[in-house]
């Protein structure tokens, strides 16, 4: 039998959980292990969200992405003590490896967030409540007097019902009009915005409310990761003929796919934005910049650096005082 591993630097432990509201209990237990033993143990229960449909009613549902397993990151010594309690935990044995128990290494584990938070995001439908759908996106409707009626969304303006203009046959159409879509599913955005600047100034906010979640290693409510997983599509396959904006552009891509876990996607954004970086010339919009990368990056130093730059700018907006709010905050 592999020996029992003698490391006392903490490491994440595969352990097996059996109870019910899976990933609720569970944190509550191992928040209340910290709390009583003065540890800091740290837990990841990824999970993913599934549509349901039952009574006519559509509803959104997180499922366990790895199924009765979880992942706890300590001491061998602390995280054996939260399992020698009554609360659903216990180590998994690792049959095939050096050691007893079953580990992942923090590396691995980093690329493992990275998956889970692809599937995490990864919403089958978008309530129009969260997102901006523009004129031209091909939607598939999931609810309402009309479901399964796909065309070509029309909204109108200052409401949450539209028109759906349904492609027959060859050129001849027909709408569907004033379609309360209360729930619909994006099949394809619509490549003709002519919004870029105004939709990528008005992301900036909320994708600041993202990279705090992501920093602080929390959930992002279904609102904000419909509102991210939109803006990351549509504005994926834009085309600015503007180096500095797209600059811009592909910084903000970059930090949004990483967080939606779309890797390659991000890696191309950043790719594209190491081209056209040295376009930038705007203080405010470098800075906007450097933080997407410090957090991103977990750069502490970069952080730092940049932090002191913002600290000598005199903020003349309100998105650039908004700015210098974010900074102040990664700064405590």
């Amino acid at each position: 039998m592999p020996p029992v591993t003698n490391n006392d630097s903490p490491c994440w432990f595969v352990l097996n959980y059996f109870g019910i509201s899976f990933q609720d209990r569970a944190k509550k237990s191992v928040d209340r292990f910290n709390q009583c033993h003065d540890c800091n143990l740290e837990l990841f229960a990824p999970t993913y969200v599934v549509r349901e449909e039952k009574d006519g009613k559509i509803r959104m549902r997180q499922v366990n992405l790895t199924f009765h397993y979880m992942f706890v990151r300590g001491t061998f010594d602390e995280v054996k003590q939260l399992c020698c309690q009554d609360n659903g935990f216990s180590l998994m044995i690792d049959h095939g490896g050096s050691e007893r128990y079953a580990m992942i290494s923090d590396r691995a584990m980093m690329n493992f967030k990275n998956i889970a938070r692809a599937y995490k995001n990864c919403l089958p439908y978008f309530p129009l409540d969260d997102i901006d759908l523009e004129a031209g996106d091909l939607v598939e409707v999931i609810h309402g007097d009309f479901p399964g009626l796909i065309g070509v969304y029309m909204p109108k303006t200052k409401s949450n019902r539209g028109n759906i203009v349904l492609h027959v046959y060859n050129k001849v159409g027909t709408i569907a009009f004033d379609v309360k879509a209360t729930d619909v599913r994006v099949l394809e955005f619509s490549h003709k915005s002519t919004r870029a600047n105004d939709q990528i100034d008005a992301f900036v906010p909320q994708l600041l409310k993202v990279l705090r979640l992501y920093h602080r290693n929390e959930e992002l409510s279904q609102a904000l990761a419909a509102k991210l997983s939109v803006f990351c599509s549509r504005m994926g396959k834009a085309v600015i003929n503007n180096r500095k904006l797209d600059a811009k552009l592909q910084a903000l891509l970059f930090a949004g796919n990483h967080i939606l876990g779309n890797t390659e996607a991000s890696e191309s954004a950043k790719a594209r934005f190491d081209r056209q970086k040295d376009a930038v010339t705007n203080e405010w919009t470098q800075a906007l910049i450097d933080l997407l990368f410090a957090v991103i990056g977990n750069d502490p130093e970069q952080l730092k650096g940049s932090c002191q730059k913002v600290k000598e700018l005199k903020p003349a907006s309100r998105s650039q005082q908004l700015l210098a709010d974010e900074y102040a905050f990664y700064s405590e």
